[in-house]
């Protein structure tokens, strides 16, 4: 399965160096309230993000069939780090 999403990376606390998001990231994806695991964000090359940046990524599943009767376009989500929410989005494209 393919899923496009458009993510904003939320400003959070941290020291001040340049954290930025890039390559590929694994953090928890929340959605439909009741649906906790993992994804992969998946930037395309040359791509990153800092806090406050919007950007279009592409997103993988451990396990595929998790999700594949649940997400639906136009879906908003939440990703998170250990219970840190680190940024919203919206399901673009999905091809199964």
């Amino acid at each position: 399965m393919k899923v496009s999403a458009k993510v904003t990376f939320l400003y959070i606390e941290r020291p001040p160096h340049g954290f930025r998001y890039t390559g590929s990231v694994w953090p928890r994806i929340h959605y439909l309230g009741n649906v906790d695991t993992s994804c992969r964000l998946i930037f395309e090359d040359g791509v990153e993000a800092f806090d406050g940046d919007t950007v279009e990524l592409a997103m993988g599943f451990l396990d595929d069939t998790i999700h594949e009767a649940r997400i639906y376009n136009g879906m908003p989500f939440e990703l998170f780090v250990m219970d840190i929410k680190i940024a919203e989005g919206q399901i673009l494209n999905i091809e199964k």
